[in-house]
């Protein structure tokens, strides 16, 4: 509530337009501080969460124009399931569920609001948010790795910085020494 003070800002920041620039910052989605969707529930209220929800689930039905909307009480329904099931995720990780939905990526309907489709299309969006998690995760600890490891200076070769390391090690550079440990020794 520090960052939006209110529940009508916090609205204007995720709101369905904005969603739609998302699958193009998915790094940003998944480290934002963005709050949960059960965080806005405890903040704001269950009725202010379920309202937020009921807005990205109006945007998808007006997206695709299908000839049968979605009846108010199975859009009720449907928000009290996601809500309930699917809290965890942040404000952004839905809006780029709701995004990649749109594009195609999970399905589509025929006719009309498909609730059951559009929880089959959630789950896999778990799933590809799990894979792309896990690759942040694995680029962040390649990066630390790349930053604590020590480039080779221009005007050596491997073999020539490992021998000039060496050498400082032998007359007691605790860094060179550092160096010459194995990674799982070094804390890497």
């Amino acid at each position: 509530m520090t960052k939006y003070s209110n529940f009508s800002e916090l609205g204007k920041v995720f709101n369905p337009q904005i969603g739609a620039r998302l699958p193009n910052n998915i790094e940003r989605v998944y480290t934002s501080d963005a709050p949960t969707m059960q965080l806005v529930s405890e903040a704001y209220g269950r009725a202010r969460a379920l309202e937020w929800i009921n807005i990205q689930l109006n945007s998808v039905d007006l997206f695709t124009q299908v000839k049968n909307d979605l009846s108010e009480e199975a859009r009720k329904e449907l928000a009290e399931l996601i809500l309930s099931y699917y809290g965890f995720l942040k404000l952004p990780e839905f809006m780029l569920f709701i995004a990649r939905f749109k594009l195609g990526i999970y399905g589509k309907f025929y006719g009309s609001f498909d609730p059951i489709a559009f929880c089959e299309a959630i789950k896999k969006f778990r799933s590809d948010r799990n894979l792309e998690l896990e690759r942040l995760r694995l680029n962040q600890l390649r990066d630390e790795i790349e930053a604590r490891s020590s480039p080779i200076p221009d005007g050596y070769t491997s073999l020539s910085w490992y021998m000039e390391t060496k050498r400082r090690a032998a007359q007691g550079d605790t860094d060179a020494i550092e160096q010459l440990k194995p990674p799982n020794q070094r804390g890497i």
